[in-house]
């Protein structure tokens, strides 16, 4: 027999009433016949032991299950059963609740998410316990965000910051995101900012895209740009940053940076569907001229005539520059891979640039080309960059050619 916290207080509460009620018998009658009452002392404490060592079981049998090894359906499956059979358990109807918005099922998370918030106050006092609580409101309030009840969202959101000091604001975040799906642009703004300044450290990617995507809107280009660096510096590159970017930094004036940018998104294109390098570079020329009427500076055109020879095989020998932006050392080092005039540093120097590519077939597909000129006898080493290509998307333009080279470095060929 299992009781939940609460239980254990009101038997509790029972026990010291009892005591006290001994203590006055006791008294009362000089110690003479004391020993009947005696029974109804070690029923509730009889009672208020065995609830405790029910609770301490379930929550041994809950970590067992946890640390298991158990991964995906079943995981989830444990945790099911688990939860039917212990109906007054708080923490596993959290992380069920958690497993279906991980699997996108919200509908389904929100059940067990409400569900597990009847019990908050029936949960041992703890430190999962408030780690919990607080997951289980931010959840909530995520859901509504996404099912557009964005004044039940911002209740739950609160609740979450409040839940606890620390770990609750992150949750601030999330405010200022249902603010800007409210179209209440100014108390976003207003929050974006406070949060920059104090919790910049917190700040996730997806909170940075919502900042500057709201910056933009309201003509704030100047921080935008600065929040578009701050992105390519923590985000993973999506379809459509490039061309956002470059928008962002032209508008500021860094023209060098717009142009690479709008590159860096026509090379993500082309690594998931086949691209059409006339179209690309009709919108370059685009570009080359509005930039035109404000007077194009030199570097600028060195950095068109750089991205052109990528695409008509011009020769072009243009040098890294100490705190470029990444992209353009990406150019670079890519025109030196496509010509074969790579040093065997520069290759380590673009294996470097990984942590802003990893969504791009393309990136790889050039580490793999670099292997084969640089390190032909140490080809086994750059596999996994073909396996990334493949993964990354098995039907893309990259991926048979992907397929084939690991299957020559098998021997089957």
């Amino acid at each position: 027999m299992r009781f939940c916290p609460f239980v254990n207080l009101f038997l509790g509460l029972i026990l010291l009433f009892f005591i006290d009620l001994f203590y006055t018998i006791w008294y009362n009658l000089n110690m003479k016949n004391a020993w009947v009452v005696l029974p109804f002392l070690c029923f509730p404490l009889f009672f208020t032991v065995l609830a405790a060592c029910g609770n301490n079981a379930m929550n041994k049998e809950y970590d067992k299950i946890k640390a298991s090894g158990l991964t995906g359906d079943d995981l989830r499956a444990a945790l099911t059963e688990f939860e039917l059979n212990n109906m007054d358990h708080f923490s596993s109807k959290v992380d069920l609740g958690g497993y279906y918005m991980i699997t996108g099922n919200p509908e389904r998370a929100l059940d067990y998410l409400l569900r597990a918030e009847k019990l908050v106050s029936k949960a041992p006092r703890s430190a999962e316990t408030r780690k919990n609580t607080v997951i289980m409101y931010g959840s909530i309030a995520r859901i509504y965000l996404l099912q557009g009840e964005f004044t039940k969202a911002m209740d739950y959101a609160e609740k979450a910051v409040l839940a606890d000091d620390e770990t609750g604001k992150q949750y601030r975040f999330l405010q200022a995101h249902i603010l800007t799906a409210q179209e209440k642009q100014d108390e976003a703004l207003a929050l974006f900012y406070e949060l920059y300044q104090t919790q910049r450290d917190i700040m996730s990617p997806d909170d940075i895209q919502a900042f500057m995507y709201l910056l933009a809107k309201t003509g704030n280009y100047s921080d935008c740009a600065i929040m578009v660096d701050l992105y390519f510096e923590k985000g993973a590159f999506f379809q459509g940053l490039g061309l956002f970017a470059s928008g962002a930094y032209e508008a500021v004036g860094q023209a060098n940076k717009a142009i690479i940018a709008a590159f860096l998104d026509y090379e993500y294109h082309i690594g998931y569907s086949a691209g059409n390098d006339s179209d690309f570079l009709r919108n370059l020329d685009n570009l080359e001229r509005q930039l035109n009427f404000r007077g194009i500076l030199p570097e600028t055109e060195a950095t068109l005539r750089l991205i052109r020879s990528l695409y008509d095989n011009s020769e072009l020998a243009m040098e890294l520059r100490p705190n470029a932006f990444f992209g353009e050392d990406y150019a670079i080092l890519k025109k030196k891979i496509l010509a074969n005039t790579m040093s065997v540093a520069e290759f380590g120097q673009y294996l470097q640039l990984e942590r802003y590519f990893t969504r791009f077939p393309v990136y790889y597909w050039n580490v793999w080309k670099a292997a084969l000129e640089y390190a032909p006898n140490a080809l086994a080493a750059f596999a996994p960059a073909l396996e990334k290509i493949i993964r990354l998307d098995a039907n893309g333009p990259y991926a048979q050619l992907a397929w084939t080279e690991l299957t020559k470095l098998m021997g089957y060929q």
